[in-house]
């Protein structure tokens, strides 16, 4: 089994930043105590408050798909909008060089 990456890019609706990270500390040990989830991390934009990169590291891609499938996922996907400016992009991500 090969670890997916993942880098998701969010950006709030202005003057929302506060919901975001609100939400993802809630999600966050629900996020971890998932099987095959290795890291799920947030990061701020140092330069544009709105913005926020997703860190997410999975054992494999059925521990990827089996955490979208989650109710915690379900109940987050629902409410995203209500605070997000859009949807969130994925950036899946794999190892470069000879060690891989």
């Amino acid at each position: 089994m090969k670890e997916v990456n993942l880098l998701v890019l969010i950006e709030v609706q202005p003057g929302k930043r506060d919901i975001q990270i609100e939400a993802f500390e809630k999600l966050r040990p629900l996020v971890l105590a998932e099987p095959g989830c290795i890291q799920y991390e947030l990061f701020s934009d140092a330069e544009d408050e709105n913005k926020f990169i997703l860190v997410e590291q999975w054992a494999s891609e059925e521990a990827l798909a089996a955490h979208g499938k989650t109710e915690h996922m379900q109940a987050a996907a629902a409410r995203n909008p209500s605070f997000r400016a859009g949807p969130a992009r994925l950036i899946k991500m794999r190892p470069v060089g000879t060690s891989h």
